[in-house]
């Protein structure tokens, strides 16, 4: 492999990487009960949602369960005294979850399939592991898609700082083709159970985990760099 070559295949290589962590950052988040219940229980006490507080672990693990594939069906029944079930959610509610499922779905592929071509271009790079400035260019071409994703994330963090309300509803009106999505905490629980704060408070904990992915991934590259610059054969 030329230089010429070798510095696009690390850009690339790099940048799936990074769209693998952020995607399954996001499919662990999706499909973790024991997180939607611990947000609930912050962001959504029983007090303000009208929610018995011993059903929080159930429809904590229903939702997780739903979104990573495992459930069918996102309604959920609660049982009054009297022994008479009745559903918990209205219709547009359950479209609404089902489009989200659909989100969460399409993540995981897109995640697997970053994975799958980080892991091919790294195996074709890795064949020339002895030939340091072939290496030095897909490291130099790693670090620049490295520093336009960090750029990206960066812009989106201050967007998030600075005025959540118009990123989340930007994100809306481009993730769904209904309204759906608009629902009203006086009539619907599913609100009432995830409000906005328990969102940002996800992004906050998302954001954490991704940077701290992008600091072993620089740790690795500065590494990687100072063994080639040094000369060393592997």
């Amino acid at each position: 492999m030329s230089e010429k070559h070798a510095r696009p295949t690390g850009g690339i290589c790099l940048l799936c990487l990074t769209l693998a962590l952020l995607t399954g950052i996001i499919w662990v988040f999706a499909g973790s009960g024991p997180l939607f219940e611990a947000e609930m229980t912050r962001f959504a006490p029983s007090a303000s949602t009208g929610w018995p507080p011993q059903e929080y672990p159930a429809m904590a693990a229903h939702i997780g369960d739903y979104l990573a594939g495992r459930a069918d069906d996102f309604q959920f029944y609660l049982t009054n005294p009297s022994g008479e079930s009745s559903p918990c959610f209205h219709d547009y509610e359950l479209i609404h979850m089902a489009d989200c499922r659909r989100l969460i779905q399409l993540d995981g592929w897109v995640g697997a399939i970053c994975l799958a071509l980080a892991l091919l271009l790294f195996l074709r790079l890795i064949r020339h592991r002895k030939e340091p400035q072939t290496m030095l260019a897909a490291i130099h071409g790693a670090g620049q898609a490295l520093w336009g994703m960090s750029i990206i994330a960066a812009a989106l963090a201050l967007w998030a700082i600075i005025n959540f309300d118009g990123l989340f509803i930007t994100f809306h009106h481009l993730a769904f083709r209904n309204d759906y999505w608009l629902l009203n905490p006086r009539t619907d629980l599913l609100i009432r159970l995830m409000p906005e704060s328990m969102f940002i408070d996800l992004g906050i904990k998302g954001l954490m985990a991704f940077l701290l992915g992008l600091a072993l991934l620089v740790a690795g590259l500065l590494a990687l760099r100072r063994h080639y610059k040094n000369g060393a054969k592997p």
